[in-house]
This record gives structure tokens, C-alpha cells and sequence, in this order.
């Protein structure tokens, strides 16, 4: 157990129960956590566009609208035959093509369904894998296991700013998640919810924060 990490999980703590009473709001399961289509779309779109407004519409759109998208394959030969641009409704090329590298990283390693992407993430070496995929970082691993119902923590600047606000310095990602399982785990809540009740809270109270929704899960 890292002490450093252990000390600084009960000054968050502290922050949160006794200076700012934080409510801790149960995270909802992904509707679409078996939807490879929806999952993709979201994971790769959401970084640095507005959720509400340019992010969840067009997810919907590929939940609702291409149920059959379920699987990497299914997936797959429905871009072959509409377009993946049409599909999303997105016409960036560098979007585009993280989808497409996603897909065919699956293809290479036989994964097909929600459940063989989240068994395969699982894994260690796999992970390591993942990041080397171009626009894929720490955040959007741990982004889309949440999507996937893992009980885990997505770090992003709500959360950094969170820590900065409790007096903790928010060094790196992997130390500020730390921080925070520790907190989750030593409160006996999952860390999916206090991800969730950080976000909520710091989305709500920040003068200067950004113009998306809170996600509903």
C-alpha cells in the first residue's frame, strides 16, 4: 500500500464528509455497455467536443438506429457498406480513423463482442496494447471500462481540480486515481459513484467549467 497515496485518500475523505458534505450519487449502468457501434463512437468523440450537443446524440443515433452494430464485426461490415462518416454522422478524418484503427485492432485480436473487449482490457499486457493505439490514452482506457460497468475511475480536469480544492496536489493521472480508488474504497462506496459525485459536484460549482452534461452513468 502506498502511504503517500493512503494519507492524501483521508484528507480527501475529510473534504469530503466534513467540509463541503458531498453527495455521493450511485452511478448508472451504460445503457449501451453491449453495443461495440455506440461504444466506439462515444469513447473517440468525446474527448474534447461537447457531450450534450455533439456526443450523445449522435451515440443514440448508432444504439438506436443500428442495433445490429452490436459486435466489432457487425460493426465493421456496416461501415463497409454505409460509411462510417454517414453512420456518425462526422466528417473529421482523425475521429474517423481512431475508429477505424479501434476496430481493426479488435479484428487482430479476435475480439468481437463487449465482453471479449472487456476480458481482453483486463488484462495487463493487453492494456499496454490499447494505449499504443494512436489517441488512445490512460483516460480513455479507463473511460470506456466504466462504460462497460468495471468499477473504476476515468481522472479528468474535474477531478484534478476536485483534489486541488481538498489541498491535494494533483501530480499525474495514475497518482490522482490512486487517490481516489483509495478514498472510494475506505468509504465502502464504489468508485464509479464517487468518479460519478466528483463530476457531478465539480461540473455544477465551477465558474469556468465546461459547456457538456453530466453523464448519467
Amino acid at each position: 500500500m502506498n502511504i503517500e497515496k493512503l494519507i492524501h485518500a483521508r484528507k480527501l475523505i475529510d473534504f469530503i464528509e466534513n467540509e463541503i458534505n458531498l453527495e455521493l450519487i450511485p452511478s448508472n449502468n451504460c445503457p449501451y455497455d453491449n453495443h461495440i457501434g455506440a461504444l466506439f463512437t462515444d469513447i473517440i468523440l468525446q474527448a474534447g467536443l461537447n457531450y450534450k450537443h455533439i456526443v450523445s446524440p449522435r451515440v443514440n443515433s448508432v444504439y438506436h438506429n443500428y442495433p445490429e452494430a452490436n459486435t466489432v464485426k457487425n460493426f465493421f461490415n456496416l461501415i463497409e457498406a454505409d460509411g462510417l462518416e454517414n453512420i456518425i454522422q462526422w466528417k473529421h478524418e482523425i475521429k474517423l480513423k481512431r475508429i477505424i484503427d479501434l476496430i481493426n485492432f479488435c479484428l487482430k485480436n479476435e475480439i468481437d463482442s463487449t465482453e471479449e473487449l472487456k476480458f481482453f482490457l483486463l488484462q495487463e499486457d493487453n492494456k499496454k496494447e490499447f494505449l499504443s493505439i494512436n489517441g488512445i490514452g490512460s483516460k480513455t482506457y479507463d473511460y470506456l471500462l466504466k462504460l462497460m460497468n468495471v468499477d473504476t475511475i476515468a481522472v479528468d480536469r474535474h477531478i484534478f481540480s476536485f483534489l486541488e480544492k481538498a489541498g491535494i496536489e494533483a501530480r499525474d493521472y495514475h497518482f490522482s486515481k490512486g487517490i481516489v480508488e483509495f478514498a472510494a474504497d475506505i468509504m465502502n462506496v464504489s468508485r464509479r459513484s464517487i468518479d460519478y459525485s466528483i463530476w457531478t459536484y465539480m461540473a455544477y460549482t465551477e465558474k469556468k467549467g465546461s459547456n457538456q452534461t453530466v453523464l448519467e452513468f
